[in-house]
């Protein structure tokens, strides 16, 4: 395992450079300028900011985030999610918006604090039943059970329940816990959840017990609205791709954002759909209920087609933020990776 270690060690360090070097260079201000040009704006979609490094779920160190929000503003002007729905075009012109995903409670002990230091906006969007009831979502349910549970034990567990998985590598935890959850996201939500609650109940049986891991309606209402916008991210994050059951999506849509409206006496008028999956139903229903929603990854907000095309506030992208220096994503949100890929 040396080898390999180092090996990652040297070409993370080689890529680091290369991006730095990169930005130095100003080949970034030129994509930021072509990009400007064609009215292409970045809004950035983060999930954990926390010091210790998980190999399954890696978020981005608090030290890498002051990076990243002292970059951003030296070329943006970060603003309040709102501005987004409310302000003319011409007004989000060198804009860029800050959101996370789920509502975990490192947020408050990491992000929060460098934000307001920074005097700098930002969007949650959270998941209000699982803030008042179990405390995490479905998907740390797998990652807990691919940490604390030998393979054979999580290929049985599937096995019994007819789930046939197909497993890439059942020796890296990163990919066994992908596998597993891209299998689950394609289940209708009723035997996704039969699956995750026989789960749950071994964890009880085996005396495991999973730390609740997203904020509290009281913790939410002690974070500054000057900085903080909350938003509905449904109620249980299902896969909303297959879900077509009018009372599903009712439930899931509504349902998020009356409770959250009611206990932070805050408007939520925006919507994230989880893994950024939706379906003409569950777009169609959105509609009538918040100015905008983000259905998309690792694309740009044209201001063009928000301007011009009514339809495209309810069809909007984010960029997906999990690199390591914030050169890398200074890159990101102005299309150099996409550029890569082509």
């Amino acid at each position: 395992m040396i080898i390999p270690l180092f090996l990652f060690c040297v070409i993370s360090s080689l890529r680091n450079s290369v991006f730095k070097v990169l930005y130095r260079s100003g080949f970034g201000n030129y994509l930021l300028k072509k990009n400007r040009k064609e009215q292409k704006i970045p809004v950035l979609v983060f999930h954990k900011v926390m010091p210790e490094y998980d190999a399954i779920w890696p978020g981005i160190h608090p030290r890498l985030f002051e990076d990243i929000i002292l970059l951003l503003k030296k070329h943006y002007r970060i603003l309040a999610l709102e501005d987004l729905y409310t302000k003319e075009i011409q007004d989000l012109e060198n804009a860029c918006f800050i959101t996370f995903d789920d509502g975990y409670k490192d947020y408050l002990d990491y992000a929060y604090p460098i934000l307001k230091k920074h005097q700098t906006p930002s969007a949650l969007f959270v998941l209000p039943y699982q803030i008042t009831n179990k405390g995490h979502i479905w998907t740390s349910t797998i990652i807990f059970f691919v940490k604390h549970y030998s393979f054979t034990e999580i290929r049985d567990f599937f096995v019994e329940r007819g789930a046939d998985i197909t497993y890439t590598d059942p020796k890296n935890d990163f990919k066994l816990n992908l596998d597993i959850t891209i299998f689950l996201c394609r289940l209708t939500q009723v035997r996704r959840v039969k699956i995750i609650n026989e789960l749950q109940e071994k964890f009880v049986a085996d005396n495991r017990v999973i730390e609740h891991e997203l904020l509290s309606f009281d913790e939410l209402r002690l974070l500054d609205r000057r900085y903080v916008t909350v938003a509905s991210h449904s109620l249980t994050h299902p896969s909303f791709k297959s879900e077509t059951d009018p009372v599903f999506l009712q439930t899931e849509l509504q349902e998020s954002k009356e409770i959250i409206e009611r206990e932070t006496g805050q408007n939520v008028e925006a919507f994230a759909f989880p893994f950024s999956n939706s379906n003409p139903d569950s777009i169609r229903l959105a509609k009538t209920l918040y100015k905008i929603c983000f259905t998309d990854i690792n694309q740009f907000v044209s201001l063009k087609k928000l301007q011009n095309e009514p339809d495209y506030k309810y069809d909007l992208p984010r960029f997906n933020v999990h690199h390591h220096t914030a050169e890398e994503v200074f890159f990101l949100i102005n299309g150099f990776h996409q550029k890569l890929l082509r």
